[in-house]
């Protein structure tokens, strides 16, 4: 099998001293992309090819000679069968092109001499409308880049950057491999599009997924837990040579599953946190005591609104879980650990959307603690407490704990809903 990339770059510096940093950092683009091979008779198939070089240093540098070596021939490691097809030309002014055909060479040099080219500035080479062969493969375009450190008399150096350029059978393509959506919550769903012509196999690779798309140019993928790189692989048979293309894309969840070898927490550990949890405008949160003291498992610590003042006012306390999960019990202890702060009533809801609430407990006056339990597992995603303040004074929340978090662990205890094994196999539990 013989795998064409559209292109890959490497880099060099040789010269009588050597540096680490190459002194013009270049990115390729071809029109098309990919680059498609000529037919064997008829219109040539032609590709403009466009190299941007960027100076990323504090230090400019002089500059007298930019060489561009096309592989010339009629084979498959060849790009064109006729250098002289292209039109060259390079963005710095004052500098002209010479074509060698018996060396394979196109060379930009400054009248000048030499030119500088200071930092962050740029250099820009184009070859257009070059004729491409007729044998499918991989081509290796080098560009050469003399140099040296602007107002040095130091040796001159050479600074090369590879490309390995593609060709495809004509009728190939295989192009816009786009996610709808790029960044999604976790357990979400990911739309995935693309274009494709001339294959005879294609297949969307993640993971140990590896599914069939051909003939489609769209495919969903569901419950995606996890920060994923998707891969989307064509191939055709060309005479004895099997042609492969492959494109990606990456899709970020929120709060994504995690797998480690080994794990280190500094400070506290709690499984099944939710996604996000907030609180209403009016009711707002007291910088010193924040809402997340709610999530923590400690009676001690609180959450405390804004602010008071003289008016009746009430707003809710929601957390979401990212996607609906059974839940069969939930407790909500009110007020500091003083007993101040108690709500003047609450009430207390869930539901699937974040917008039709279903009562668990209606309206009910303040009181220390409150607790709702089911002998059935009821899905929820959000899960909200209204509280109400009708004398002005402020509502605190000591937890507001919805089931049992499997594993929570903080700096000095630690709670388990699951058994734990430990003391070199001792289950606990």
């Amino acid at each position: 099998m013989t795998t064409i990339p559209q292109y890959t770059a490497t880099t060099a510096t040789t010269g009588s001293s050597v540096s680490n940093d190459p002194p013009l950092t270049f990115d390729l683009n071809t029109a098309p992309d990919p680059v498609r091979v000529s037919p064997a008779s008829g219109d040539a198939q032609r590709a403009d090819f466009v190299l941007v070089g960027s100076r990323r240093s504090s230090d400019a540098i002089e500059c007298r000679r930019i060489t561009v070596v096309v592989p010339t021939g009629e084979n498959s490691p060849d790009l064109t069968p006729d250098l002289t097809s292209a039109s060259a030309a390079i963005s710095l002014p004052d500098w002209t092109p010479t074509t060698n055909p018996a060396a394979k060479t196109i060379t930009f040099t400054p009248t000048s001499g030499s030119a500088e080219i200071g930092r962050d500035e740029g250099v820009t080479v184009q070859l257009m409308g070059m004729r491409i062969n007729s044998v499918v493969g991989t081509a290796l375009l080098r560009l050469e880049v003399e140099w040296r450190e602007a107002g040095s008399d130091d040796q001159w150096e050479t600074g090369t950057s590879t490309f390995d350029i593609g060709k495809f059978p004509a009728g190939f393509d295989l192009v816009d491999f786009i996610a709808e959506q790029s960044v999604i919550d976790n357990g979400g769903s990911v739309e995935f599009n693309w274009e494709a012509q001339g294959v005879s196999s294609l297949r969307l690779l993640y993971d140990v997924a590896d599914i069939n798309v051909m003939n489609l140019t769209t495919f969903t993928v569901n419950h995606l837990a996890r920060t994923t790189v998707f891969y989307l692989r064509a191939t055709v048979q060309v005479g004895n040579n099997t042609v492969e293309r492959v494109l990606s894309t990456t899709v970020t969840v929120r709060v994504p599953d995690l797998e480690v070898e080994n794990l280190r927490v500094v400070g506290s550990l709690m499984v099944d946190w939710p996604i996000q949890i907030t609180a209403g405008v009016v009711i707002g949160e007291d910088s010193a005591y924040p809402l997340r003291n709610v999530l923590d498992g400690n009676l001690e610590t609180y959450y405390l609104s804004q602010s008071g003042g003289s008016a009746e006012y009430g707003g809710l306390v929601k957390i979401d879980y990212g996607t609906p999960r059974p839940i069969r019990d939930i407790h909500v202890y009110f007020g500091s650990p003083d007993g101040r702060n108690l709500p003047t009533t609450f009430n207390l809801a869930y539901s699937l959307d974040g917008e039709q609430p279903h009562f668990l407990i209606p309206a009910t006056p303040g009181k220390p603690e409150a607790h709702w339990s089911s002998d059935e597992e009821i899905m929820m995603r959000f899960v909200q407490v209204y509280v109400h303040q009708r004398y002005g004074g402020r509502i605190a929340i000591r937890q507001f704990q919805v089931g049992r978090p499997r594993l929570h662990v903080g700096p000095a205890e630690a709670g388990f809903d699951v058994p734990v094994t430990a003391h070199r196999g001792l289950t606990e539990g």
